[in-house]
């Protein structure tokens, strides 16, 4: 009776030690993050490369929402979508459109600040604050 207790004891005593973390090690959170890839090096470079009827997007990006929600402009248009991770992917399904014409697109996390679209290899970062 007395092993028993002991082992008890000891073994609340060991997980009172455990790191408790929402997510598993390893993983990030999306939700309400936005990742961008700029199309340009430097803002100049893009507004040089403007047409004087219409504008070019400089940079491209994702929004992550809770509910497995998330939204993405690619050149002018947000695309609305579901998104989920499995492993180190981040699969999203959209209805087909022109620039989703498959309907899925998939990014790699590579931290908790970088993704890489994997049909294009670019990477896109975290931004931050109202920044990109």
């Amino acid at each position: 009776m007395k092993i028993k207790l002991l082992f008890l004891c000891s073994f609340f005593l060991m997980a009172s030690f455990c790191e408790r973390s929402e997510h598993p090690k390893g993983t990030i959170d999306l939700e309400n993050e936005t990742f961008v890839y700029l199309h340009f090096k430097t803002e100049q470079q893009c507004l040089d490369s403007q047409h004087s009827d219409f504008f070019i997007n400089c940079h491209s990006e994702i929004s992550f929402f809770e509910n497995g929600l998330a939204e993405i402009i690619l050149t002018d248009i947000i695309w609305r979508g579901e998104y989920s991770v499995i492993n180190k992917n981040i699969i999203l399904r959209f209805e087909n459109n022109p620039e989703v014409p498959q309907g899925t697109l998939v990014f790699e996390i590579i931290n908790d600040s970088k993704l890489k679209k994997i049909d294009d290899k670019t990477i896109w970062n975290k931004m931050n604050g109202n920044s990109i």
